[in-house]
């Protein structure tokens, strides 16, 4: 399949692997990009290993020719030096969250990166693209729970209607049908994450991929609604996350004390199996 996207991102597949913390590591990314869509290396937002952040991205460019990316979430404080190792790096390609690019444009287009920013609005699509970014990535709060308060369906079209730079669809979208969906909405590609979670090449344990491909659709819920967090989040349903969700409808809940229950939930994902994690999907 061939399209404007297609052509901007020299990939031959109109779909964009999801940048996921923790996960979306130098041999996830060479597969999909070697399989000719386009692999998405995230480094994540706290405690960033900036030699380990150099170190992938010269193992993905010593193992595929074909174009990857980099996600950078602006909230973190690495930000700005895993911007600098992506252009010294020669990166092809930065998709962007947890904020606005603006202030590192000029050295990422002075670095011939192309920059695809994730968007929550329509207002927020016309300001990206008003900066000169090349593209942008449309999700709705299917995008993991937490981003923004419209679904992607209703966003996509509007953001479609307008701008002129190329639309990918994020949030949901898990094969042939969902991308048929995104194209008939005015997309021209998908980002998927949980999708490539279930992949030989993933590095989470067989027991969280057994437990996504058997899970069904009630067995997620969201957690940071009720008490108004800023970082909200899909989950499967599991002893803790339950627990966590409980304390977080509780009367007397504690903002402080439900991030940090959600913190070690995260820090527990590879020690004490499905009882005692939580996994984002």
């Amino acid at each position: 399949m061939n399209n404007k996207l297609c052509e901007l991102l020299n990939i031959r597949y109109p779909i964009i692997q999801g940048g996921m913390t923790n996960v979306s590591d130098a041999d996830l990314v060479i597969a999909v990009s070697k399989a000719g869509a386009l692999g998405t290396f995230a480094p994540g937002i706290e405690s960033v290993d900036l030699e380990w952040v150099r170190s992938e991205i010269r193992k993905i460019k010593t193992n595929t020719l074909n174009p990857f990316a980099v996600n950078i979430m602006l909230a973190s404080d690495s930000a700005a030096q895993i911007i600098d190792i992506v252009c010294e790096e020669q990166v092809p390609i930065v998709t962007t969250g947890a904020g606005s690019p603006e202030r590192f444009l000029h050295r990422l287009f002075e670095s011939k990166v192309k920059v695809v920013p994730v968007v929550a609005s329509v207002r927020a699509a016309v300001k990206m693209e008003a900066l000169g970014v090349q593209a942008v990535v449309v999700s709705g709060m299917e995008g993991g729970g937490y981003i923004g308060n419209l679904c992607t369906t209703s966003l996509l079209p509007q953001v479609a209607d307008s701008v002129s730079i190329p639309v990918i669809a994020a949030g949901g979208f898990a094969d042939g049908r969902g991308l048929a969906a995104a194209l008939s909405f005015g997309a021209e590609a998908i980002q998927m994450g949980t999708r490539f979670l279930t992949t030989r090449e993933c590095n989470i344990p067989s027991w969280c991929k057994e437990a996504l491909i058997k899970a069904g659709s009630d067995d997620a819920i969201i957690l940071g609604n009720r008490i108004g967090a800023k970082a909200k989040v899909r989950v499967l349903k599991t002893s803790v996350t339950e627990s966590i969700l409980n304390y977080e409808s509780s009367e007397n809940a504690d903002i402080r004390i439900f991030e940090n229950m959600i913190s070690e939930a995260r820090n527990q994902v590879y020690k004490n199996g499905l009882n005692g994690t939580l996994i984002g999907i």
